[in-house]
């Protein structure tokens, strides 16, 4: 997916200026180079002295005009206590800044990591997730936070509860809200609950499978990520009590309407075979039938210790089950326990996580770098907003000049996406 780069100029042929006049002669260039917005590339925010601290283990959504990160957690430096965040981040894609959002209500309180995280209307679903150390305090609680009003509440299920856990997996569905898999550090499961949103009834829809790689001691699974594709929930990767992430080559399937588990075998890229098996990564919908998957973890056996997978983009094909790698793309740095989310236009935001560099311990090193990309062409409007928001040399106009928009005549889903 390409866009036209205005910020190079290549010398124009003489033979096209013709009888043009200077003034298009400078202008036509501008539009020859291209850029490929699907590559991830780095979001600076304009205020760099505001921002999260580094952190890993938190989990995100993405709303019209905010991506949104809740918890997170850094180990202790200098032999002080590790750091878990009980903090809901906001940033804000038209000023490009963070804000350190205050909640009212007692929210998720001891166990900010490792936690299941979608949206829901406006409203962000917040379910289970660790304390550390980790699985001491393990929650099987479903909060919902309400994004206008920044007020959390803690919801009472009725009839079947999910049991405590960090690592599942939550999938919208209509007004139904899927719960899935995790663990309490010592048994792990892949057991489905489905609870009815607007009554908080919520019933055991589906019994943990037996897993189908020999070497895994018990079933199931955590930190998996789950798709949902015509009333099929697929899972790709994830852990167990064995450090070695499932492979991708057999994907574990939920059928929402005989509440069943199968396995579904994959094809290969016909060259680069099959993704490397991997937990602690992120999948989104990418084209029709199609998801796209990034980042993640493996298990080094000679180091004995977790590492980051490459960090090429693959894609899954429904139709075809098959897997391709974007050889052509990557992730800036390959990063695992991130936090990422997709916007309804299609762009992928992508927070904090662990990377390894050259001087990292052993447990690596939390950033808080931001990436973004592109998984589909932008509309001509949204296009014309970018432009607008990049012409302005101090985009906090936008807030202290709040009538500037009006009087400019910007459509109001534009202006509402700046507070």
């Amino acid at each position: 997916m390409q866009q036209r780069d205005e910020s190079d100029s290549p010398v124009m042929d003489d033979t096209t200026t013709n009888k043009r006049t200077k003034l298009c002669a400078y202008v036509l260039p501008n539009y020859i180079s291209s850029i490929n917005l699907m590559q991830f590339v780095e979001v600076e925010p304009l205020n760099s002295l505001i921002k999260p601290s580094p952190r890993s283990g938190h989990r995100a959504i993405a709303t019209e005009s905010d991506f949104w990160i809740w918890g997170g957690y850094h180990p202790s430096i200098d032999n002080e206590e590790p750091s878990m965040f009980n903090q809901l981040w906001r940033f804000n894609f038209a000023l490009q800044r963070w804000t350190l959002e205050t909640t009212t209500v007692n929210g998720p309180d001891l166990t900010v990591a490792s936690h299941a995280m979608c949206v829901y209307r406006n409203i962000a679903l917040v379910f289970g997730g660790t304390g550390y150390p980790f699985g001491h305090n393990v929650s099987r609680d479903l909060y919902m936070l309400d994004l206008k009003l920044r007020r959390w509440k803690q919801c009472t299920l009725l009839d079947q509860k999910p049991e405590p856990v960090y690592g599942s997996s939550m999938i919208i569905k209509g007004d139904y809200l899927y719960v899935l898999c995790g663990t309490n550090a010592w048994r792990y499961n892949s057991d489905v609950y489905e609870i009815h949103l607007p009554t908080m009834k919520c019933k055991k829809i589906g019994n943990t499978f037996d897993e189908s790689e020999e070497f895994f001691d018990g079933n199931g699974r955590y930190r998996q990520e789950a798709y949902l594709y015509e009333d099929k929930i697929f899972l790709f990767g994830g852990g167990s009590s064995v450090a070695t992430p499932f492979s991708l080559e057999d994907l574990p399937m939920f059928d929402l309407t005989t509440h069943t588990w199968s396995f579904i075998h994959t094809n290969p890229d016909p060259f680069h075979n099959f993704p490397t098996p991997r937990k602690f990564h992120s999948i989104f919908p990418f084209r029709d039938n199609q998801i796209i998957m990034f980042g993640g973890a493996n298990y080094d056996h000679n180091m004995h210790r977790h590492g980051p997978v490459s960090g090429n983009l693959w894609v899954f094909d429904f139709s075809k089950l098959e897997w391709s790698m974007l050889p052509s793309l990557s992730m800036v740095k390959p990063t695992y326990f991130h936090a990422a989310a997709m916007n309804k236009r299609g762009e992928i935001w992508s927070h904090g996580g662990v990377v390894h560099e050259p001087t990292s311990d052993d447990d690596g090193e939390r950033i808080t770098t931001l990436y973004k990309m592109h998984s589909r062409v932008l509309k001509l409007s949204e296009v014309c907003w970018n432009h607008f928001l990049n012409c302005l040399s101090d985009r906090t106009c936008l807030v202290t000049q709040p009538k500037l928009m009006s009087q400019l005549n910007i459509p109001m889903q534009f202006i509402d996406r700046v507070h």
